[in-house]
């Protein structure tokens, strides 16, 4: 747990999963990226799927869903996911708290999984058979994200999966935020429209007391992703990322900031930290 002035911050992780290598960094030879990231013989390294809860008074704020685990066996098996492992709702669980005590639910975008707990499978048909997963929750979703999400001829259309978010707007629980590149949320928060990832993708600030931290969801998923031109094959807008990410990691290594990673499985909570001329993300906890 992270506190920021009058902000708890938790750290819940849905993973592990596995990625290929390739997908996950793009362009970057392996011979340089599994240094850090060592793959296994398929090319797949294991990854987190880091979901934020901040408490700020009597408000619990979600950032991101997760992968959870709402999938046949043949997905379960590509994606590695572990029957075993906590879920979020297990870490939601271990915190004292269940699915109704949830406020609102950030989704910087809507790739499966940042959205995998959104919904939850109704067991009575009901609206596409799915229904939100925290029953008191508003969600907010960019417009651009939503709409790119319901664009089936889209080049990244196999990275979204309907019942993990249209029962949101059917169950009248969706907020669609417009806008940017800064949106206001209250209570601290704040959505930063940086596109790159997707067009509607977001990163999020919280800031209190004078202290600020940055959340930069899949701008930087891993704290390999440091180097600008390490980006991930996942990013539709590589050049608008790369200057996002930029901008984003200069701004907190000038003002200090915490950053929050949402797939790092090592400590994702980290500052930045300039040795010579590379950039380094130092763990937060012990």
């Amino acid at each position: 747990m992270l506190r920021l002035g009058r902000i708890e911050i938790h750290r819940l992780d849905d993973g592990p999963f596995v990625l290929d290598g390739g997908q996950m960094f793009g362009t970057v030879p392996k011979v340089l990226w599994q240094r850090e990231c060592p793959a296994d013989a398929d090319n797949r390294f294991a990854i987190a799927c880091n979901c934020f809860l901040l408490v700020e008074g009597g408000r619990r704020t979600l950032v991101d869903a997760g992968v959870g685990r709402d999938w046949d066996e043949k997905s379960r098996r590509i994606y590695g996911l572990d029957p075993a492992a906590p879920t979020l709702m297990d870490r939601l669980g271990a915190l004292g708290l269940g699915p109704g005590d949830i406020d609102r639910v950030l989704l910087t975008h809507l790739h499966y999984d940042h959205c995998g707990w959104a919904t939850v499978p109704d067991g009575a048909g009901g609206s596409g058979g799915h229904r939100p997963a925290f029953p008191e929750a508003e969600y907010l979703v960019h417009r651009l994200e939503w709409d790119d999400a319901h664009d089936r001829e889209a080049r990244a259309a196999a990275s979204y999966y309907e019942r993990f978010f249209d029962p949101l707007e059917a169950a009248g629980q969706l907020r669609i935020l417009e806008g940017g590149p800064e949106i206001a949320l209250g209570g601290g928060l704040g959505a930063l429209l940086t596109g790159g990832h997707t067009r509607g993708h977001l990163a999020w600030m919280i800031e209190s007391a004078g202290h600020r931290a940055l959340g930069l969801a899949d701008l930087c998923p891993l704290a390999a992703h440091r180097r600008a031109r390490w980006l991930t094959s996942f990013d539709l807008y590589p050049v608008e990322a790369l200057a996002a990410k930029r901008r984003l990691l200069a701004a907190a290594e000038e003002g200090g900031w915490e950053l929050l990673l949402n797939h790092e499985p090592d400590r994702p909570m980290r500052r930045p930290v300039r040795r010579g001329k590379d950039l380094d993300l130092d763990p937060l906890e012990a």
